[in-house]
């Protein structure tokens, strides 16, 4: 199981947000001062299409879930690209986790582990 540290330097290189033109910024850009879009401004859509290629980008992706059992990155995908109740779910979750890291990184407390 990762630590903490660990699981957050895996976070730096997957998106968070977007830019202007629709590229995705990574949580290193956006510790960096790339400028990005801020979440509150992302559609649906956008936060749907963030939260895939997150998955995408992930070695490896399963998720439990009471009722659908295990899910792989596959399906976690294509529920997410069909917007199902479970792909719903599934962009709400990652939206809470970007939310945090975002926080942690406005904070300044990633560039810490940045530096190291």
């Amino acid at each position: 199981m990762a630590t903490i540290k660990e699981a957050l330097i895996q976070q730096l290189n997957l998106p968070v947000t977007f830019d202007a033109k629709g590229k995705p910024v990574t949580l290193l850009d956006f510790v960096k001062g790339v400028p990005s879009l801020s979440q509150s401004s992302l559609t649906y859509s956008q936060r749907a299409k963030l939260t895939a290629e997150r998955i995408r980008r992930e070695p490896e992706a399963e998720m439990a879930t009471i009722g659908s059992g295990m899910i792989n990155k596959e399906r976690a995908i294509a529920e997410i690209e069909a917007q199902s109740p479970i792909g719903e779910v599934l962009v709400e979750a990652e939206q809470r986790l970007i939310n945090r890291l975002i926080k942690e990184a406005e904070s300044g407390r990633l560039k810490e582990i940045i530096h190291e």
